[in-house]
C-alpha cells in the first residue's frame, strides 16, 4: 500500500476513534461496545500501517493477495460484531418480557386489593 493511502486510512481511523469518544462522552455509546470499535480500529489501523504485518496476514489466512485477506478479517469483524448485538439483544428481550410479567402481576395484585376493599368497605 502506497504511504498517501497508509497515511488516508490513518486519518480516517483517528477521525473514527474520535467520533467513538465523542458518542461516549454524550452517552450516546456504551462503553462495552465503545472498546470492541477501538480495539477494532486500532487493530486494523496497525495491521495497514506496519506493511510486514500486512505481508504476513495473506500467508496467515492462506490468501493470494493482501486485499483479500483484509476483506476476509472484515468480514470476520462484522461477523462476530454480529454475534455480539445478537447476544446483547437476546438479553434486552428476555429482561422485557421478565418485567412485562412483573408489570401484570403488579397490577393484578392492585385489582385483588381494590376488590377486596370494595368488598370490605
Amino acid at each position: 500500500m502506497s504511504v498517501q493511502g497508509i497515511i488516508f486510512i490513518d486519518i480516517l481511523g483517528f477521525g473514527f476513534l474520535l467520533l467513538i469518544l465523542n458518542f461516549v462522552r454524550t452517552k450516546r455509546l456504551n462503553i462495552s461496545y465503545a472498546v470492541i470499535w477501538f480495539l477494532s480500529i486500532l487493530g486494523l489501523m496497525a495491521l495497514i500501517s506496519i506493511p510486514s504485518l500486512l505481508t504476513l496476514l495473506p500467508i496467515l489466512v492462506g490468501a493470494t493477495y493482501p486485499a483479500s485477506a483484509l476483506s476476509l478479517l472484515a468480514f470476520v469483524l462484522i461477523f462476530l460484531t454480529l454475534i455480539f448485538f445478537s447476544v446483547q439483544l437476546s438479553t434486552i428481550s428476555s429482561r422485557q418480557i421478565e418485567l412485562a410479567q412483573a408489570i401484570a402481576i403488579q397490577d393484578l395484585l392492585k385489582k385483588e386489593e381494590a376488590v377486596e376493599r370494595d368488598i370490605k368497605g
